[in-house]
């Protein structure tokens, strides 16, 4: 393309300079979006599927990993009945669920969804602050603790 004036030539290298610049910009994160994805993706494939044959290793033994808190102290920790409440999921029998923990089975789907919220945020923004929003996990904890008291007292 030729310009009447060099000056239009600058201005119009200068601002297909800045549009390369802000392609390239663009692409890199693009590309840093698809590594975390991977990351994140392979990250929690390994937790499923470790889960997934310590459920299986559940069902055909009958045996389970016993509650380091519970064999020492006879007291149930807030953790207690996870996998029993687990296995009744995977088994649709809901209610058996609920009745070998309640806490976890009531807040689990939301601190699932806190989770989730903070894994979409590091593969978009790289980063899985929540601001406002981890206030949630220091309830959690604070209810947790609260619900292994009380499951003891009644």
């Amino acid at each position: 393309m030729t310009h009447k004036y060099k000056c239009d030539t600058i201005i119009t290298e200068d601002v297909s300079s800045k549009s390369s610049k802000i392609n390239k910009k663009a692409l890199n994160s693009m590309t840093d979006q698809k590594k975390r994805l991977k990351s994140t993706l392979i990250k929690y494939g390994v937790i499923f599927g470790i889960a997934l044959a310590y459920l299986v290793f559940v069902l055909c033994t009958g045996l389970g990993i016993p509650c380091v808190f519970h064999a020492i102290t006879k007291l149930e920790c807030p953790g207690c009945g996870v996998t029993r409440m687990l296995i009744s999921i995977v088994k649709l029998d809901f209610v058996s669920a609920f009745w070998y923990n309640p806490f976890l089975f009531i807040t689990g789907p939301f601190l699932i969804a806190y989770l989730v919220a903070c894994e979409v945020k590091f593969i978009k923004h790289g980063n899985r602050k929540m601001g406002k929003w981890e206030i949630f996990l220091y309830a959690e904890l604070v209810l947790a603790l609260l619900y292994g008291v009380l499951r003891n007292i009644f």
